[in-house]
């Protein structure tokens, strides 16, 4: 841990103040093992400041995501791929929300070793 805090609060505050740099270098060499949500806040920022980046990344991203989300069914896959087009855009902030909640989701999902049953 440096004097500016742990790798985990310097990700974060890169992430708050839009520096994709340090957040890029703190995630790729501090952090072993990011979240499905630090890897969500990056591919967003990535959406406002290198756009040119954010496909190849979203498309990372969403493997990532049914990898964690095991039960995601095909309407799931495509809620989250139009929410993470959105990203960048005019809805950004909204589709960021979205896409944070089913990250958290899918996280606690996986943690308790399954999901709940289906309606």
């Amino acid at each position: 841990m440096t004097a500016r805090g742990s790798p985990r609060t310097i990700f974060q505050r890169a992430i708050e103040s839009q520096n994709l740099v340090v957040a890029e270098l703190t995630l790729r060499a501090e952090i072993p093992r990011p979240t499905l949500e630090d890897l969500l806040d990056l591919t967003a920022l990535i959406a406002l400041k290198k756009p040119e980046r954010f496909a190849r990344v979203a498309g990372r991203w969403l493997l990532k995501y049914l990898e964690v989300a095991e039960d995601a069914t095909v309407d799931e896959a495509a809620f989250v791929a139009v929410s993470l087009q959105a990203l960048g855009g005019r809805h950004h902030g909204r589709a960021l929300g979205s896409l944070r909640s089913l990250a958290e989701e899918a996280g606690r999902r996986r943690a308790h070793g399954g999901s709940p049953a289906r309606r």
